[in-house]
């Protein structure tokens, strides 16, 4: 199980990577929330463990912007702040659960495992028609045929799918899944055409519809 932990507090870093590292986690250590995204963005995480207040983007602002990009991998966030207020933002912002600082390490770690086995629990698999998506395999499949898609492919899939019969802007599509620095927006035309062939090698009854933006919808 591989951990990210992002906090600013480089003594409060050390003392909890130590206990992740003794209760057999592998863990990665970030100290501001822009190396945070660099790093989900590079590697595969369990759980992220972030920080609220973290220098260049906080930790409320990390969660927002993987949530923005169907990023799913479960958030626990920290903060040294007892108000309400801070604990509901973190929660809507789409953090799976916080831990008020300073905090008991047993507590700490019975929630990493409640994360990662309500994470195990969850569907990974979406259907659609006659197509599934297996988000775990990053897999998609009918009774005919079934191919792998890349991480990217996968992502728009999902995005198309959470938006059925509603029509996403390529601006949308672009800003979710490559982020702000992609500034090319054909990459989005050129990952529907991959998706589109698939779905036409499949025998699948979907198809994407093209009007100011993309749909999927079912083919009657």
């Amino acid at each position: 199980m591989r951990i990210l932990l992002a906090d600013d507090e480089e003594e409060l870093t050390r003392a909890v990577g130590a206990i992740l590292t003794f209760n057999g986690y592998e863990v990665d250590i970030v100290n501001n929330g822009k190396e945070a995204l660099k790093k989900v963005e590079e590697n595969n995480y369990d759980v992220l463990v972030l920080d609220i207040m973290m220098p260049k983007c906080t930790g409320l602002e990390v969660t927002q912007k993987l949530r923005e990009k169907n990023v799913d991998i479960p958030i626990l966030i920290l903060t040294a702040k007892s108000q309400i207020e801070n604990k509901v933002e973190g929660l809507d912002k789409g953090a799976n659960d916080y831990l008020t600082k300073p905090f008991n390490k047993d507590e700490l770690l019975a929630r990493i495992r409640a994360l990662i086995r309500n994470d195990k629990n969850k569907t990974k698999k979406i259907k659609i028609g006659n197509v599934t998506l297996n988000k775990e395999e990053n897999e998609v499949y009918t009774e005919k045929a079934s191919f792998h898609l890349n991480s990217k492919e996968s992502q728009l899939f999902e995005i198309l799918i959470g938006n059925q019969e509603k029509m996403t802007s390529v601006e949308d599509l672009k800003n979710k899944i490559w982020g702000e620095q992609e500034n090319d927006n054909s990459v989005v035309v050129m990952y529907i055409s991959y998706l589109q062939n698939k779905f036409e090698a499949l025998g699948a009854d979907i198809k994407i519809t093209e009007n100011n933006g993309y749909m999927l919808e079912r083919m009657l």
